[in-house]
């Protein structure tokens, strides 16, 4: 909790009770003689608390704040705006009737921006908008942070309904982007004196004058109705993100003395309320040098702790020595003031060696299931106390071998599956001086997965972009084998949300291990939404991490793990990937980020351009430190990002936007890890390095819109097509087309069956278009995963997040046919996991002539035709069907042919029976037997044949010669 003085404005009075509050606690503050004594404000919000969204006014004049939309909370004497779009984010209305006609105007508020450079306010008085304009022709604005990375302090000095912009004076105004002075980290005091009676804007940072400029218009200019606010203009820009610790306008133009005391005294009651300093230190620890723009020196009565600048240096005492108790002194100087603070700090003596082992051997922890181990893995050789750590395997040598770790500080307990589970039992030794401590770890490693099914299916993992709904992630499944046509999964409903990071989720990745049976899914830390200055603001001081899940089924997902993957040199952390690579024997994980030379991201004031970047790792928890993988700078700020790799034989192609044309770009190398630098590799090189395949990839294509194009994307996803996959390709890419690069704002897709050919892709839009997943709040899939996942993986998916589609059963389909009658193959019924019960057609395979021309049996598979695409199978029986006999016999001196049919189905037939002659029809019951007579009317006949002809189908009897 802030200490509550800071909150309250200064007067002589106040002050006095400042400096005795101070004293109480320790601290002793000396006062330059004659400060000068603030006016009481007009308006002050100290922000001790909002009751029903409305802000008290401190003031005792009832100018109460209201807050409006949604985001912006007040807590521990601050008020947090969130930021993001205009239509949502959080702010605070000020009243302005204490406003109206003021010619001389001071306004005093401590801010920490969160935007970043970028067109905000974080304060605002104006005119209204007029009736057909868009914005107030006249205004006060402050902004910590323009785009130049510069205070901005300003006023409209001549009327323009179309431009003010244009107008403006002042520090930072648009036509003077970097007078003044660039913004302070932290928390700094903000105070503008807008004073009509001098014809002068003043702005001054923690006290210090940084501008002045002439003025002809000051607030009673701007008209008798006025809008003031905190976290907004009346411009269309985002709202400001941001603290606001203190809040006062005063009625009149306070002097530079009284502007600099305010500050001291303020900035001196922050900053020794917001200091604190380890109650126990056993490392080095920073120590504060500046807080809410006072300066901060320490010193320290002891040499268990030894203090330099910021630094503050800890040496124990030996082990066996009483801990030391070390007061450290903290000098705070504002505005000529200065206050001092003691903290007290213990300083535990040296565990002894033997504790310092056991200590780290009792904190090893495995990253794995002990009782399912499906990959290699890292483990520590160094231990938070110091001690170095061996490790053996004292069991399960044929599953389990050591290996040099990805990193200083880690070693690899490389893991090779066997035909059967197998025990595993991993030795640690600690070692600290001559003292040991060890620790066992008993594991089972997993049989090695004894089938490799064929992939029949796809599962596809997504994020929509930003807004509601967005910025998470999102799971699909095909409609079988098809990766044009999808199911929607969960109700439409995003399944993954971050909880850690930024909070937001964009580009997730899924890797199958490389053993089969296990998968990683990595995603971008980064919540574009509410995030003032968007991608700019992003790529200068962004996530360093990336979101890691793991799962065996696709359905049951680990914890997130939030891994820091990026150097602090870096802005951003964007498409994490990853793929194999068998020389190494590990996984290689790659990402886009922008590079600086500085640590400190507040002092960063322009994107440099996109790097990708690769790390190597065993279990995507410990990962390498990270390398530059391709470094081409594209255009300012623009370089490579979004790369996406596949292997055919020995070579990898990868393909990667192009910031300089925003397409993409794919190129070949029997290297996974060569590097890039400087320019562009072209079509010509060595097997082993990246060289160009095409340039544009699918570019001027149609993307399946209604006469569109595909023009420019990002997020390509590469994958291999299934070998029963309906549409008859080996290769898909996919590219996403945002609304920013002219597309429908989800993936264009793309076939074909050479990826050596960059010329031979196929459009595909056209089909994948009308048939994306779409969530519940109109999403489609932008930059994401599609994986080929086995039939039943896939049957797990669709239980799981689609039992509607889900097939549970499938009852039993059986066809009765007679030889050489084809069968006719019914539809299949089918029960889903909801319970339901649904009959639907059946793509079923061909059946040949053969299969049926004799009595038996023989299955026919097929593929019901529902959004399963479930695979059936039906069982034909083969009947004999009609036979015929004959003979011939004497009646009345001349030759009779008898032909005797016997139905053996159990259907009844229409029978044709034919002779030399004549020809008989009749119907024969199932089961029966019918003889048919022909009179020759001869004395002598020859041998010959009748035939039974059903369903044109005939069978033969023969008969002998006779002479009557």
């Amino acid at each position: 909790m802030r200490d509550t003085l800071m909150r309250r404005v200064r007067t002589g009075a106040a002050a006095f009770a400042a400096a005795a509050a101070l004293a109480a606690t320790g601290a002793v503050t000396t006062q330059a003689a004659g400060a000068a004594t603030a006016p009481a404000p007009l308006i002050h919000y100290g922000f001790d608390a909002a009751s029903s969204g409305v802000v008290a006014d401190d003031s005792g004049n009832g100018y109460d704040g209201t807050l409006r939309q949604t985001g912006a909370t007040v807590a521990d004497g601050a008020l947090n705006l969130p930021g993001g779009a205009r239509t949502t984010a959080g702010y605070v209305e000020v009243p302005t009737a204490g406003l109206v006609g003021k010619t001389q105007l001071t306004v005093s508020t401590w801010l920490e921006n969160r935007t970043g450079p970028a067109n905000v306010a974080a304060a605002f008085i104006g005119a209204p908008v007029a009736s057909g304009a868009s914005y107030s022709s006249g205004y006060w604005l402050l902004n910590p942070t323009n785009p130049s990375g510069y205070v901005k302090s300003v006023v409209t000095n001549t009327v323009s309904a179309t431009a003010p912009w244009g107008t403006e004076v002042g520090a930072g105004s648009t036509s003077a982007a970097t007078s003044g002075a660039k913004t302070p980290s932290g928390m700094a005091l903000y105070t503008t004196v807008i004073d009509g009676g001098a014809g002068t804007l003043t702005t001054f940072v923690n006290g210090s004058r940084i501008s002045q400029v002439p003025i002809a218009r000051n607030v009673s200019s701007f008209g008798s109705s006025l809008v003031a606010y905190l976290g907004r203009s009346t411009y269309n820009d985002p709202g400001w993100s941001g603290s606001v610790d203190d809040f006062a306008v005063y009625a009149s133009a306070l002097d530079a003395a009284t502007v600099q005391q305010l500050f001291a005294e303020q900035a001196l009651a922050g900053a020794t309320a917001a200091v604190t300093v380890p109650d126990t230190a056993t490392a080095d620890f920073a120590l504060p040098t500046s807080n809410h723009g006072a300066a901060i020196s320490w010193t320290s009565d002891d040499d268990a702790i030894a203090v330099s600048g910021g630094s503050a240096t800890v040496t124990r005492p030996a082990a066996g020595s009483p801990d030391a108790e070390v007061t450290l002194t903290a000098t705070f100087s504002a505005g000529g003031q200065t206050t001092t603070r003691s903290y007290p700090v213990g300083v535990p003596a040296q565990l002894t060696d033997q504790a310092k082992a056991d200590a780290d051997a009792a904190a090893i922890a495995l990253p794995v299931d002990a009782d399912d181990v499906r990959t290699s893995f890292s483990v520590p050789t160094v231990g938070a106390d110091g001690s170095a750590i061996t490790w053996a395997v004292s069991s399960g040598t044929a599953v389990a071998e050591l290996r040099d770790g990805v990193k200083p500080g880690a070693a690899t307990v490389k893991v090779t599956r066997s035909e059967a589970s197998t025990d595993l039992v991993l030795t640690a030794t600690a070692t600290s001086g001559a003292a040991t401590a060890t620790r066992d770890f008993t594991l089972t490693v997993a049989a090695a997965p004894t089938t490799s099914a064929d992939p029949e299916a796809y599962v596809w993992a997504f994020f929509t972009g930003e807004g509601a709904g967005a910025e998470r992630v999102s799971l699909a499944a095909s409609k079988g084998d098809d990766a044009l046509r999808w199911n929607t999964l969960n109700g439409g409903e995003p399944i993954f949300t971050s909880t850690q990071g930024t909070t937001g989720l964009r580009d997730p990745f899924i890797i199958r291990s490389h053993e089969g049976d296990k998968f990683y899914m990595l995603a971008t830390d980064l919540k574009v939404a509410g995030l003032a200055g968007g991608f700019t603001t992003a790529q200068l001081s962004g996530s360093l991490g990336i979101e890691v899940w793991e799962s065996t089924d696709l359905v049951n997902w680990s914890e997130q793990r939030h891994v820091q993957v990026s150097t602090p040199y870096a802005g951003n952390t964007w498409a994490p990937e990853a793929y194999w690579d068998d020389e190494l024997g590990r996984y290689v994980v790659f990402w886009a980020s922008n590079l600086y030379p500085t640590t400190d991201a507040s002092s960063r004031t322009a994107v440099t351009y996109n790097r990708m970047m690769y790390a190597t790792t065993d279990d995507f928890v410990t990962f390498s430190e990270p390398q530059i993988w391709s470094d081409v700078q594209r255009g300012t700020g623009r370089g490579l990002i979004d790369s996406t790799v596949a292997k055919v034989d020995d070579t990898y192609y990868r393909f990667t936007k192009d910031e300089a044309s925003m397409t993409i770009r794919e190129e070949k190398s029997t290297d996974l890890l060569d590097t890039i630098t400087g320019s562009l590799p072209g079509t010509t090189g060595d097997a082993d390095e990246w060289t160009l395949v095409k340039e544009k990839v699918a570019t001027g294509l149609p993307n399946g819109e209604p006469g569109g194009t595909f023009t420019s994307g990002e997020g390509p996803n590469v994958f291999p097509a299934n070998p029963g996959d309906v549409n008859g390709l080996d290769w898909y890419l996919f590219i996403d087309q945002p609304d920013y690069h002219a597309g429908p704002n989800h993936y264009i897709p793309f076939g074909s069956n050479d990826l050596d050919d960059g010329a031979s892709w196929q459009p595909l839009g056209a089909t994948l278009r009308a048939n994306l997943p779409q969530n519940s709040d109109g999403g489609k899939p932008r930059h994401g995963t599609v994986l080929p996942v086995t039939r039943a993986e896939y049957q797990q998916v669709l239980e799981a997040f689609a039992p509607a589609v889900a097939v549970a059963e499938v009852a039993p389909i059986e066809v009765t046919t007679r030889a050489g009658v084809a069968p006719v193959l019914p539809g299949a019924s089918l029960t889903t996991a909801d319970g339901a019960t649904k009959q639907v057609g059946v793509a079923w395979g061909d059946v040949e002539a053969a299969d049926y021309a004799a009595p038996g049996t023989f299955t026919v598979a097929g593929v019901a035709q529902d959004d399963s695409r479930m695979p059936v199978t039906a069982t034909v029986t083969v009947t004999p069907g009609v036979d015929v006999a004959a003979e011939t016999r004497c009646v009345a001196g001349k030759v009779t042919v008898i032909a005797k049919s016997t139905n053996h189905s159990s259907e009844s037939a229409i029978v044709t029976v034919s002779s030399a002659y004549g020809e008989r029809m009749f119907t024969l019951a199932a089961g029966a037997t019918a003889s048919t007579t022909f009179s020759s009317r001869l004395q002598v006949v020859p041998a010959g044949t009748v035939t039974a002809t059903v369903e044109g189908v005939a069978t033969t009897g023969a008969y002998g010669g006779r002479s009557c």
